[in-house]
């Protein structure tokens, strides 16, 4: 016997959405009670994150939309408490669904979208880098996506084997998405040397003041 396709239920994908919906409306900005609250935090780790790795998966472009603008309001407000699923969200959901000839460009744009959002905030980039690249018990995070947006940048998705996924159409929306998130993480990087150069010129300045 053929298998035939599974259908969506109509009712069912509406209710997921709609839960997706309501949880993105919490995270967007939370109370600030809940920053710090072990047991609501408890809840994301033990439940939400689970479903969304889950959830992460799904052709449904809301669903998937939904669930990277989830992702980032975990990552802005409780990624301290959230090092290791950040992790599997970076490493094994996003970059190999950016770096993949068989995700849509739908997705691909979307997850630019969140690095994006992240690339703007050179405390946030600092971060990634500290936490992951700079711990010998984690995988270079910080390279990996420098390394992926510049095959973007470079026409990955130009070549033959990715056309029957990705448009001529799409492909340079893509490309010039990615140049621009580079371009910001080497902004965000700078920001922060440049504040690092002019407190230790402060400082300097208030050492030799004490001695003059």
């Amino acid at each position: 016997m053929s298998s035939q396709p599974q259908q969506v239920n109509p009712f069912a994908m509406r209710t997921k959405i709609i839960g997706l919906e309501l949880i993105l409306a919490v995270l967007e900005k939370p109370r600030q009670s809940f920053l710090t609250k072990k047991a609501f935090i408890d809840e994301i780790k033990n439940r939400l994150c689970e479903g969304l790795l889950r959830y992460s998966v799904s052709n449904e472009k809301t669903v998937f939309s939904l669930v990277a603008s989830i992702f980032f309001c975990l990552f802005m407000h409780f990624r301290k408490h959230l090092k290791n699923v950040i992790l599997v969200f970076i490493e094994t959901i996003f970059l190999k669904l950016l770096d993949s000839s068989n995700s849509s460009f739908h997705h691909k744009e979307l997850i630019l979208n969140v690095f994006d959002k992240i690339s703007q905030n050179s405390m946030m980039m600092l971060e990634i880098f500290v936490n992951y690249d700079c711990d010998i018990a984690h995988k270079d995070i910080t390279k990996h996506i420098v390394e992926s947006l510049s095959k973007i940048a470079n026409g990955k998705f130009k070549q033959t084997e990715h056309q029957s996924i990705i448009s001529a159409q799409e492909e340079p929306i893509l490309r010039r998405h990615a140049i621009h998130i580079l371009v910001q993480m080497l902004r965000s990087f700078n920001a922060t040397i440049d504040a690092d150069i002019t407190e230790s010129k402060l400082a300097a300045k208030l050492i030799q003041k004490e001695y003059e």
